[in-house]
């Protein structure tokens, strides 16, 4: 893996967020010219030369997300005039964003299960869960999912190792063009992953049956791989954030700027006070005299003709009120319009019960299940694609019958959690009951470890039970 793998190229710095579109690209020309045979060298560059846009904004914030100074604005600000101090304080409230919804939706490992109906599911299901856990599905499901919020969507790629097994690997969302005609960019049919120096680019294009690799020369491409990659789908897919493909912070970045700029300027005046300027009134003072005040911390001044003498600091008055009231209207926006829950309120300190927190978290619900939707639609295609490559290995696998269970990372509440899982027992299965429990994260499993416990029972033996009971009364007698 390139030592650039999460910056994947050149990036401009001092623009604002403003200034970048959030417009998807229409590559429906490129798309024809591919189906019509054109040279994919060139059809390649127009890709690149398209996606840049959205790659420019997807790498700012990437780089905001990491606090570099070229992706935070006011760490780049330029005043019109000239200024003695100019703090630039940064407020974290992007990455805030990003890590809250990442821990929240993938902070728990999802459940994988494939459905005991389906023939073979006792090799199918075994192998599903090799491939998932030597392919560490937990760490990619969570950077797929930072990666999403960060810059509306990120890409995965399935490819076979040298050691012939079935790999998978996440890719940020700025280095993968993901092309279908609906601009649906789950299920792709072509697929460019680029990164390196810009002019200079190592670049992979995939179809449903082929890779090549390239090395970019300005406006030539060098052809330096093509290998059959095993599947019969493009194993290049993505992981929208959102059909607009928006991340998470991108609605209230002007929201963020102002509240950056504002904490900046206010910390600039206050430590511009240390500099006020030291009035004399009624005599006339020397530069001597200044320099011993600084080192007495004391001054005689002679007066002028009987006038009165007086010396005083000449200082800017800051309407704090206002100020503080500005800041927490900013500050509960950003809250508000990102879908974030503030966990510094005071609404979650105390004893709260599980309920009413979730009630407080209904934003972050609401955005995490419109993702899931998204996330287990791109699992699928996953399978689809693997299903495709055990066919080979003459395995029949269903990808619509591999089955996703997602559970948040949420405050537990055991007691009440426990009472509703007695109540319900018999009243729905045992697998329907079991995965209401956010302390059971695989069902199947926990089902047999339940069966075997109960295989493991002794069986009671009633007429010797009956003996002793029937002894002992008689006993009594």
């Amino acid at each position: 893996m390139p030592d650039n793998f999460e910056i994947g190229g050149d990036f401009v710095p001092h623009r604002s967020a403003q200034g970048y579109t959030f417009e998807v690209p229409d590559y429906t020309d490129e798309i024809i010219a591919l189906d019509q045979g054109e040279d994919r060298r060139k059809v390649i560059l127009k890709l690149i030369e398209k996606h840049k846009p959205q790659r420019d904004r997807m790498l700012m914030n990437h780089q905001r997300y990491k606090t570099d100074a070229s992706g935070v604005p006011v760490f780049h600000r330029i005043f019109e005039r000239d200024v003695t101090i100019d703090n630039r304080i940064n407020n974290d409230y992007f990455s805030e964003i990003v890590d809250i919804k990442t821990g929240y939706f993938a902070g728990k490992p999802a459940a994988y299960a494939y459905d005991k109906q389906e023939q073979n599911f006792e090799q199918v299901s075994q192998r599903i869960k090799d491939f998932l856990e030597m392919n560490r599905i937990a760490d990619v499901n969570m950077e797929t999912t930072k990666y999403c919020a960060i810059g509306g969507y990120s890409a995965r790629l399935l490819y076979i190792d040298t050691a012939g097994r079935e790999r998978m690997m996440y890719i940020p969302g700025h280095q993968a063009i993901l092309l279908n005609e609906d601009g649906n960019i789950i299920e792709t049919r072509y697929g460019v992953r680029y990164y390196g120096q810009e002019g200079r680019y190592i670049i992979h294009f995939y179809d449903g049956l082929r890779r090549y690799k390239y090395q970019q020369d300005g406006a030539e491409l060098n052809l330096l791989e093509d290998n059959i990659h095993t599947f019969k789908l493009c194993p290049l897919f993505g992981y929208p954030n959102n059909d607009e493909l928006m991340g998470d912070p991108d609605k209230v970045l002007g929201l963020i700027d102002a509240i950056d700029r504002t904490i900046s300027d206010v910390n600039s005046e206050i430590e511009a006070f240390r500099l006020a300027y030291l009035l004399f009134l009624g005599a006339q003072v020397d530069q001597t005299a200044v320099d011993e005040m600084r080192k007495t911390g004391a001054i005689s001044i002679p007066g002028m003709g009987g006038e009165r003498i007086d010396a005083r600091f000449l200082e800017k008055n800051l309407n704090d009120g206002a100020i503080e009231n500005h800041l927490n209207r900013i500050h509960d926006n950003i809250y508000r319009f990102s879908g974030t829950p503030d966990l510094a309120d005071e609404a979650f300190s105390g004893n709260q019960s599980g309920e009413s927190l979730k009630f407080k978290l209904f934003g972050l619900e609401t955005k995490s299940a419109r993702f899931e939707q998204k996330f287990k639609a791109a699992d699928t295609r996953m399978f689809e694609i693997m299903s495709t490559k055990w066919a080979i290995e003459s395995l029949v696998v269903n990808p619509y019958k591999v089955f996703a269970e997602f559970k948040r990372n949420f405050p537990q509440n055991l007691l009440n959690e426990a009472d509703i899982q007695q109540k319900l027992k018999g009243l729905v299965s045992e697998q329907t009951r079991l995965s209401l429990a956010s302390f059971v994260d695989d069902v199947e499993y926990e089902l047999e470890l339940m069966e075997q416990e109960a295989n493991g029972i002794e069986p009671l033996d009633l007429e010797s039970d009956a003996e002793i009971i029937e002894g002992e009364t008689n006993a009594v007698i």
